[in-house]
């Protein structure tokens, strides 16, 4: 009978690098050139066939995309925990988003889930004539992370299924016990911080599960047309109330109200 493991893996990097669309063409086989920011994190799941010592083994990957704006560290956090893994995500055509790997990414994902293995994806390598970083630089910062790396394009479907196959390969065997405490942070919150607060503080509280949770924030950032790169205080306050609503099935009378005043006072201390 064939061996199963399901195990946890991120795709980590700056806004626009094309993480979701990796993802759509290595699970979906689609291609959608639309930028959209993802809300939070989504996940979906692909299950594939790799070798482990000699012998094939039924790989389920958890796919989690991470939203790829800095500010929303307390939901990043939340969402390496349990991480066996990751990609690491560069646009070519952007030199500053593979320093931001070092700079930001990675050093984030190994604070909370330790030193799990990484794969380098230096993404939209079919713009050739935008191309602003070249193979022996990828190959210089891939060398510091002992990493693999691979150029690829979500367009085409270069390379894409190999790097995963090669981060399946890697975690396969891999081990994280990493975690983190959340804390509110006391200095003058941005609106991004603010709304960031305010959706791990929900995902939190909820009493389901993290997947879940979020499905609920983007549906209710859609509701009341929540920009999550520049949010408003108006369109915060119109989400605290409508997440209160939707935990009011769920929890008691007092802890929706205690909800509710916490999650406004990170919006007092914008």
């Amino acid at each position: 009978m064939q061996k199963k493991i399901i195990k946890k893996i991120c795709l980590l990097g700056d806004n626009s690098v094309g993480k979701t669309s990796l993802i759509k063409k290595y699970v979906f086989d689609t291609f959608d050139d639309k930028y959209i920011a993802t809300i939070g994190t989504k996940t979906v799941k692909k299950e594939l066939n790799v070798d482990y010592f000699g012998k094939p083994l039924n790989l389920t990957l958890m796919i989690w995309d991470i939203i790829g704006q800095k500010e929303y560290r307390n939901l990043q956090n939340m969402s390496f925990e349990g991480t066996s893994g990751a990609l690491v995500v560069c646009d070519m055509t952007r030199p500053e988003t593979l320093e931001s790997l070092e700079s930001y990414w990675i050093d984030a994902l190994q604070k909370v889930a330790g030193t799990v293995p990484i794969v380098f994806m230096a993404n939209k390598c079919d713009l050739v004539d935008e191309a602003r970083i070249t193979r022996d630089r990828l190959m210089e910062v891939t060398k510091r992370h002992s990493a693999n790396f691979f150029m690829t394009s979500a367009k085409t479907g270069e390379n894409v299924e190999s790097a995963f196959k090669t981060l399946g390969k890697k975690v396969v065997a891999g081990k994280t016990d990493g975690m983190v405490e959340m804390k509110t942070a006391e200095k003058k919150l941005s609106p991004v911080e603010a709304m960031d607060n305010i959706v791990s503080h929900f995902c939190e509280h909820f009493k389901q599960d993290t997947d879940y949770a979020m499905s609920v924030i983007r549906k209710q950032c859609e509701v009341v047309g929540l920009d999550i790169n520049n949010p408003s205080k108006q369109s915060m306050l119109q989400l605290i109330e409508k997440l209160a609503f939707v935990e009011a099935d769920v929890l008691s009378t007092f802890e929706v109200n205690k909800n509710r005043i916490e999650r406004k006072n990170f919006i007092t201390k914008m």
